[in-house]
Order: C-alpha cells, then sequence, then structure tokens
C-alpha cells in the first residue's frame, strides 16, 4: 500500500505502548483512526491527544475477548467510515513468570482469550468486509520475538499465545495470497520495547503479581526500543508488503536461528537462562 491519506486505521490496544504508537504514526500520515481498548481511561486519553494533533478519531471500549464486543466495534467502524484499510490486531497482554506446571487455569484462560481470542475476532469481523469492498489493505497481527525462539522458563503462557498468533498470521497470508485478495498480511515480532505491558497487564490479571514498571525495569534486558521505532517498522511493512515485521535486538534474532538450527539438526531446544 503506497497511499495511506485519507484511509481508515483500526488499531486495538491502542491506549498505550505499540498500539498508541501506530495510532499515532497512521494519523501523521493522514489516516483516519477507529482505536479500542478494555480500559476508558486510558482511551479517552489517548483519544484525546491524537485528536489534539488533527486526527479524525472513533473510539470504543472492546475487551477483545469477546467476539461480540469485536462485532460491534466493527460493525460502529463501518458504519461510521464506509471501510477499512489497515486493521492491527494489537491487543496483548503478559503474565507473571512461573513453571509452566504451576500457572493456574485461570492464567491459561485470561491470557489466551486476549492474545489469541482477540486476534481471530478481529479477523472475522473485519476482513471479510474488507475483501468484500474490494479495496487494498493490509492486517497486521502482533505476535512477539517469543512466538519465534525457544521461550525462557516461566513465560510459558505468553509465548504459546505468540507461536499461536504467528501461526494464524502465516495461515491468513496464504489464504489472502491465494485468493488472489488485495489485502495483504504481516505478523509484527517485537523483541525488548519499552512498554507498560508488565503493570497495565497485572492490573487486568486473574491473579495479580504485584508487578509495576516497564519493560525497561527488568532485570538482564540490554536495551529496549522506543514504541515509536516499531510503529515505523509497521508502516514500512504495510507500505513494502513484508510479511515478517521483526523490530527487535540482534540477540532475538540469534535465538531465532539457533532454534531453526536445531529443529534442522534434530537437536533438543536450547534452555535459555531464567529472567528473575
Amino acid at each position: 500500500m503506497n497511499e495511506l491519506k485519507d484511509r481508515v486505521a483500526v488499531v486495538t490496544g491502542a491506549a498505550s505502548g505499540i498500539g498508541y504508537a501506530m495510532a499515532e504514526r497512521f494519523a501523521a500520515e493522514g489516516m483516519k483512526l477507529a482505536i479500542a481498548d478494555i480500559h476508558q481511561p486510558s482511551l479517552d486519553e489517548a483519544a484525546a491527544k491524537l485528536r489534539a494533533s488533527g486526527a479524525t478519531v472513533l473510539a470504543q471500549r472492546v475487551d477483545v475477548a469477546d467476539a461480540a464486543a469485536v462485532e460491534a466495534f466493527a460493525d460502529r467502524v463501518f458504519a461510521e467510515y464506509g471501510t477499512v484499510h489497515v486493521l492491527c490486531n494489537n491487543a496483548g497482554v503478559a503474565i507473571q513468570q512461573l513453571p509452566v506446571w504451576d500457572h493456574p487455569l485461570e492464567n491459561w484462560r485470561w491470557i489466551m482469550g486476549i492474545n489469541l481470542w482477540g486476534v481471530i475476532p478481529g479477523i472475522r469481523s473485519f476482513v471479510p468486509r474488507m475483501l468484500a469492498s474490494g479495496a487494498e489493505g493490509h492486517v497486521v497481527n502482533t505476535a512477539s520475538m517469543a512466538g519465534l525462539i525457544t521461550g525462557s522458563m516461566g513465560d510459558s503462557p505468553y509465548g504459546v499465545t505468540k507461536h499461536a498468533v504467528v501461526a494464524l498470521s502465516e495461515s491468513l497470508y496464504r489464504d489472502l495470497k491465494t485468493s488472489g485478495a488485495a489485502v495483504g498480511a504481516s505478523v509484527l515480532c517485537p523483541g525488548w520495547t519499552g512498554t507498560g505491558i508488565i503493570a497495565n497487564s497485572d492490573r487486568d490479571a486473574p491473579h495479580p503479581s504485584g508487578a509495576a514498571g516497564s519493560v525497561a525495569d527488568l532485570p538482564g534486558v540490554p536495551d529496549v526500543y522506543a514504541p515509536s521505532y516499531v510503529a515505523g517498522q509497521v508502516f514500512d511493512a504495510i507500505r513494502d508488503d513484508r510479511f515478517y515485521i521483526l523490530a527487535t535486538q540482534d540477540d532475538f534474532l540469534g535465538w531465532m536461528k539457533m532454534r531453526h538450527d536445531r529443529i534442522e539438526d534434530g537437536r533438543n531446544p536450547a534452555v535459555p537462562r531464567r529472567t528473575q
């Protein structure tokens, strides 16, 4: 997609972090916005800042784990804007670090409901209408580098959901290409990014751990990218029709290659050190 001015972008999880940065970048390119988030005060603040910059913004509180709520959001977006050109299924959460066998089932249901089942309704509610319009479009699903590497001990539910989003996105890409659609697809796999996902997730988690701060505060994290950098990578990928958006540090790329090499060689996974 080369021309984005006056076109419509939908972003979930848009009240903060990468989602807000994407909305901000799309607004700077002259796009109309439809943004969603589960946290109403943060959503209101984000919408106000975007409108103050001159953007046209539709904002709606949406729990992406609720398919009916996503469908209602899509209904409103298409009713007000008529079409959608860019869809970013971005809402996501993280969870406390525990061995895989110690995570309560509620943790699994909660994180799967948002990180994976929040993407599936987005595809189902928006993509058929995007295809029916015949217009050029693009879908970006936010996964993580955790979806491309052997997960570090303790973040099993998060890694499971992100591997699933990568597989889902690859399937979406295949189906769009084989059908000759004018809609493209990408999967966003950021590395360490300076967002508030830890504290924001803990706010709503079924078993809060008391976590606070941002990704940058985690021990052993060498450096983090600004959300605006990741948003820039997303914009470039949409423009260039690039599927894998690896907005990440070199360490992650090395771990990804190590995983693939071990699979090809029939070796066991490398066991990374646990982040404390």
